[in-house]
């Protein structure tokens, strides 16, 4: 077993971002929503705010999903009513999806999940290790961007 004290970073993050998953899960769920779903409803209401309807294969790049999976997803909430598909009106074949009122509804729920999940992530640190931590995050980030 490997003593936490010496983990390597990238092990230490891999597990961080397990551990965040799921808490996001055990919370969505009290909601009513899977990750991925209460994920549709974000892409949808961001794209909804520009104007833009998505289509099933921009949904599935948005989430980084198959596309077999966002069409699962997308009838299971157009099953609950949160979403509806509509035939493209340049091209029959492909349908675009709306996020419908009771959708909408549930944003808010969502949004209070992913507050309590932040608020409990840096519990216990100051605001200036808050601000050093998001520093060195986002230079790693950088750093395995630039290949």
């Amino acid at each position: 077993m490997i003593d936490p004290e010496n983990m390597p970073l990238g092990r230490m993050l891999a597990n961080l971002g397990r551990q965040h998953a799921m808490r996001i899960d055990q919370l969505m769920e009290q909601v009513g929503l899977y990750h991925g779903q209460a994920f549709l409803l974000l892409t949808l209401a961001e794209c909804d705010g520009l104007q833009k309807l998505l289509t099933h294969s921009e949904i599935a790049e948005k989430l980084r999903i198959s596309p077999a999976a966002a069409s699962k997803v997308i009838k299971r909430m157009e099953n609950l009513g949160y979403v509806r598909r509509d035939p493209d009106p340049l091209d029959e074949r492909v349908s675009r999806v709306t996020l419908l009122e009771d959708g909408r509804a549930k944003l808010d729920d969502i949004h209070a999940v992913l507050r309590t999940i932040n608020l409990r992530m840096v519990e216990g640190f100051s605001p200036d290790e808050q601000a050093k931590l998001r520093e060195f995050l986002l230079r790693m980030l950088i750093n395995l961007q630039a290949g």
